[in-house]
């Protein structure tokens, strides 16, 4: 039902109200897009920030260790931006460590364990990177974007 509710609101209504006109087909896409970049914009602000681990397992592989702890690597290739209300506005995308030590979760819960997160990962030495504004996240990511699209994170990460 919410399927054909959906198509009916985002697809028809258009339609119904513009008829068969470029309105139409502009309003349909100019709303697809903006659900692509609700999505697309936490995810990239979650996965792509200057202290991003992008080789958790790289070290671990050269000194012939055993593989790297997953809780680990799920804490230091992700980061967390603002609080509870990020949190209400982006259904919970804005905790990205917590989402991915914790999946299956409720979202609703990831405010509350945060602090806890935080506190075992610096006892145990694990990144855990966290800004408190989504701008800081934002500049940031914006940062390590452009270094990854000069080339400068490849350099920095292959000196002999």
């Amino acid at each position: 039902f919410l399927r054909i509710f959906y198509i009916f609101i985002n697809i028809v209504t258009p339609f119904l109200h513009h008829g068969l006109s470029w309105t139409a087909f502009f309003h349909i896409n100019f709303m697809f897009m903006c659900g692509s970049y609700t999505l697309a914009i936490p995810f990239s602000l979650s996965h792509n920030f200057e202290e991003v681990e992008r080789f958790p397992m790289e070290e671990s592989r050269k000194k012939g260790e055993a593989a790297v702890c997953w809780y680990k690597a799920q804490a230091e290739t992700s980061s967390t931006y603002g609080g509870m209300i990020s949190g209400m506005v982006t259904g919970g995308l804005n905790f990205q460590v917590e989402h991915h030590m914790f999946p299956r979760m409720s979202s609703a819960w990831y405010p509350y364990i945060a602090p806890k997160v935080r506190e075992v990962c610096k006892k145990h030495g694990v990144r855990y990177v966290y800004y408190p504004w989504i701008w800081q996240n934002l500049i940031s990511t914006l940062r390590y974007t452009h270094a990854a699209g000069t080339g400068a994170t490849w350099k920095s990460q292959n000196k002999p």
